[in-house]
């Protein structure tokens, strides 16, 4: 296992999208900055629609996350990466947690579709000077091809975030996450120098970063990406009226230079309450 956490975390480390392949197999659709909400107004909420594409018609050496995420930045000293995201996976990827207290993130092999919630954590180990990763995971789930997953990213009252993914209209296929601290608490004891056990109610948490991604690694042509494309609606709902600045100018910030990779549309149109993103990835 440590091993094969070093390797991860130094691939991603390099390039998020295949660097080790010489060419980038992902796309993201982003990124806006968004205020949270807070007690008096409400919370907002941050939420998207996707469906399931076709499986790759070859699925060797490949790992695929596909995804709708929110992160947060200026945490702590000893925390790093700090990222709500429930997935769709297939290959070898990241999708379980040994669970507290250290939450140690597990990979499976699987050669079709599945998906779960997901909160994934990077932190500064002050004892060896490296960083690791920890991951806290909802029950997983298959799913196949034309089905639409929706994720939903909720803060409440007592300030706990609910991460949930799930199958639309399918209530027996829902995974849910309670986060009631930053790092899933794994801050208590060392947050870093100078610096308090975070709560998600500091500053620090007030606004968070949204995107949506497909990152697939090993992308050696077509017949090694989704056998089909996808469609995205994601959607930013103020809990009060005018109260969110919309950034309109939402773009593809990372592009497919692997061969045989997908195009894409994106468009926005938004109200007082609510902004759709939505973003068209196709062949």
């Amino acid at each position: 296992m440590t091993a094969a956490l070093s390797v991860l975390t130094t691939a991603l480390a390099a390039n998020r999208f295949g660097e080790s392949d010489h060419c980038a197999g992902g796309a993201c659709c982003g990124m806006a900055n968004y205020p949270v909400g807070n007690p008096t107004d409400g919370f907002n909420t941050f939420y998207a629609e996707f469906d399931v594409p076709g499986l790759p018609e070859k699925i060797d050496g490949i790992t695929n996350f596909i995804y709708f995420n929110i992160f947060f930045d200026n945490g702590p000293p000893n925390g790093k990466m700090n990222q709500f995201v429930p997935q769709l996976m297939l290959g070898e990827p990241l999708d379980g947690s040994s669970g507290p207290p250290y939450y140690l993130p597990e990979w499976h092999e699987r050669k079709t579709w599945v998906f779960a919630s997901q909160y994934f954590m990077e932190l500064h180990n002050v004892t060896t000077n490296s960083t690791a990763s920890h991951a806290a995971a909802g029950e997983l789930y298959n799913c196949t091809k034309g089905e639409i997953l929706y994720t939903e990213f909720k803060l409440d009252d007592s300030y706990t975030w609910t991460l949930t993914m799930g199958v639309k209209g399918d209530p027996s296929r829902v995974s849910v996450i309670k986060a009631e601290k930053p790092y899933m608490g794994l801050l208590e004891e060392n947050p870093g120098k100078g610096a308090k056990a975070p709560r998600w109610t500091d500053d620090a948490f007030n606004h968070t970063y949204v995107n949506s991604c497909w990152e697939l690694y090993g992308m050696k042509d077509r017949a090694h990406y989704p056998s089909s494309g996808s469609h995205y609606d994601m959607q930013v709902r103020a809990a009060k009226p005018d109260s969110i600045k919309w950034d309109t100018h939402w773009v593809e910030n990372e592009k497919p230079t692997c061969p045989g990779g997908p195009k894409s549309n994106i468009s926005e149109y938004h109200n007082s309450t609510v902004q759709h993103i939505l973003w068209d990835l196709y062949w």
